[in-house]
């Protein structure tokens, strides 16, 4: 179960975020790197209240196509946490729900995606 679709998502609509703020990334092994991180924070003691109350977290990734680097989609809620973990966050752009790249897919939902380590998060932020 590696990809869910943007509009096709269990959860309900009013739950579900509207806005992404865009990161970018110019080599896959750093986007894997925040990406590892940041799912070992959310299922943290620390962390672990960010998937409560409110919109969900979600992080949406396009993988490299060609010589682009890794773009991730993070949700306000995702943004938190990774500021509380990580700041600053260098966020490039916010876009909506309805302009994520047809090839993105989703790489963490918060209370679903466990701790990952850097190699099985860069394995999953590759195109299948």
């Amino acid at each position: 179960m590696r990809a869910i679709g943007r509009d096709a998502e269990a959860m309900p609509a009013k739950s579900r975020p509207t806005k992404f703020h865009v990161m970018e990334f110019a080599h896959h092994d750093e986007a894997a790197a925040f990406v590892a991180a940041l799912s070992r924070f959310l299922v943290s003691p620390r962390g672990a209240g960010s998937a409560g109350v409110g919109p969900t977290v979600e992080v949406w990734a396009r993988s490299p196509i060609a010589s682009e680097g890794v773009l991730l989609f993070l949700s306000a809620t995702a943004l938190d946490a990774a500021k509380d973990a990580f700041s600053p966050v260098p966020i490039v752009r916010i876009i909506k729900r309805e302009s994520l790249p047809d090839e993105s897919f989703l790489i963490i939902e918060g209370g679903v995606t466990p701790a990952w380590g850097a190699a099985e998060a860069s394995a999953r932020l590759f195109p299948r």
